[in-house]
């Protein structure tokens, strides 16, 4: 029975420093939160956006007849799937003015995959969101006295056109 003494004292001694280290350890959790933010974006493309076009006399006596002139190619990039609306405004309400004195030196239309946009018609257009880079022009619209030096104050005669894509 004395074996049996040796092995009780050691499994207390086993037990008491079990019990010892279990009373001291730490424990902590904390949670992970995975998310992901989707931002949709929709950009011009081609080479219209963002361009400025100046065209001297000798253009804008080609403008009289009238001719259509490009300005540009223009689409759409998006990681948004299905159409976009586009909206065509002007500083001037589609006219040709005057950077000092105001005067008008023509109205004009914007043509965009067939469609005219213009000041007695500016209709909204439906495209895809991601559509090729197609042509953008630009024609004066009724009588004008470009190309007749003469006849026009000497100047600068500008509009600014803005076109706004909204995704559906």
């Amino acid at each position: 029975m004395k074996l049996n003494k040796p092995l009780n004292t050691a499994i207390a001694l086993l037990l008491t420093v079990s019990a010892f280290s279990t009373a001291h350890a730490a424990s902590d959790n904390t949670e992970i939160t995975l998310s992901h933010t989707y931002a949709p974006y929709v950009n011009f493309t081609g080479t219209a956006p963002g361009a400025s076009r100046f065209y001297d006399n000798g253009d804008v006596l080609n403008f009289i007849f009238p001719v259509q002139v490009n300005l540009g190619t223009m689409g759409l990039a998006s990681n948004v799937s299905g159409d976009c609306d586009l909206e065509f405004s002007t500083q001037n309400d589609f006219k040709l003015r005057h950077t000092v004195n105001n005067d008008d030196l023509a109205n004009y239309r914007i043509i965009y995959r067939t469609v005219t946009f213009e000041e007695t018609s500016n209709p909204q257009l439906s495209i895809p969101c991601n559509t090729n880079p197609t042509d953008l022009d630009f024609i004066l619209v009724g009588w004008s006295l470009a190309g007749f030096d003469a006849f026009i104050p000497a100047g600068i005669y500008r509009d600014v056109v803005t076109v706004t894509v909204t995704t559906q």
